[in-house]
C-alpha cells in the first residue's frame, strides 16, 4: 500500500530546542538517530518538553497507517469536543477528512488537553488538497463556526489554522472576526508548537 506524506520531515525540531544548555539540537538529533541516550538522559529539557520531543521523534510508533487517498473520504463537518473543554480550551481547525481527523484524534491522544475541534466543511479533502482545489475557503470556515454554535462554548476568540491554510490567515480573521493563529503544517508538530498549551496525560506542568 503506498501511503500519504504525512509531512514528518517538514517539522523543524531545532525551532523548539533550548539555547544555551550545552548540547545542540545537532547534536542530539546525532545522537537521537544512532540511538544513543533516552530523553531522560537531557536534565536540561523540562518533563513537558521531553514529552512533546518524543512524540514527534516517535511518531511513526504510533500514527496510523494512512494510505494514498484516490477520492475524498469526508466525515461529519462540525465541533467535536476532545478531553472535556471548557469556555477557555484551545480550538483547533482542521478539514472534514476522515484519515486526517484520525492523525489529529491519534496525537491528540498522546496527551490530555482540552480542545475542541472544529471540522470544516473541505468537500472530504486532506487539508494540502483542498487548498489545490480551493476547497477550503474564509466563507466555508465561518459558515461552520456559526453553525457549531462554538462562540456560546468559549469566552475568546482564537483558534489555530492548519499550516497549509496560512496564505488565507487575514481573510480567515476577516471573515470570522477571530484571532488567528496559524500552526504547524504537520500535526505531530502540535505538542512543540503549543508548549505550555499541551497537557500531559497524567495533567502534570
Amino acid at each position: 500500500m503506498q501511503e500519504a506524506d504525512l509531512y514528518l520531515t517538514r517539522v523543524d525540531i531545532c525551532r523548539y530546542w533550548p539555547a544555551d544548555v550545552g548540547l545542540s539540537c545537532k547534536d542530539f538529533m546525532d545522537r537521537w538517530a544512532a540511538g544513543k541516550g533516552n530523553m531522560e538522559d537531557y536534565a536540561f529539557l523540562t518533563a513537558r518538553q521531553a514529552h512533546s520531543f518524543k512524540l514527534v521523534l516517535e511518531a511513526k510508533k504510533y500514527l496510523p497507517s494512512v494510505p494514498l487517498l484516490t477520492v475524498p473520504q469526508p466525515v461529519e463537518a462540525g465541533l467535536f469536543p476532545i478531553n472535556e473543554p471548557d469556555e477557555s480550551s484551545l480550538v483547533i481547525v482542521s478539514g472534514n477528512n476522515q484519515l486526517t481527523f484520525e492523525v489529529l484524534a491519534t496525537i491528540w491522544a498522546q496527551g490530555a488537553t482540552p480542545a475542541y475541534f472544529l471540522l470544516v466543511d473541505c468537500l472530504g479533502n486532506t487539508v494540502d488538497m483542498a487548498m489545490v482545489y480551493g476547497d477550503f475557503t474564509p466563507v466555508r470556515l465561518a459558515q461552520t463556526l456559526r453553525a457549531s454554535g462554538l462562540e456560546s462554548k468559549v469566552k475568546h476568540r482564537r483558534m489555530i489554522v492548519p499550516g497549509w491554510t496560512a496564505p488565507l490567515a487575514d481573510e480567515f480573521a476577516t471573515a470570522t472576526n477571530w484571532e488567528i493563529e496559524v500552526g504547524p503544517v504537520c500535526a505531530v508538530e502540535l505538542p512543540l508548537f503549543l508548549g505550555e498549551r499541551w497537557v500531559f496525560p497524567n495533567r502534570q506542568k
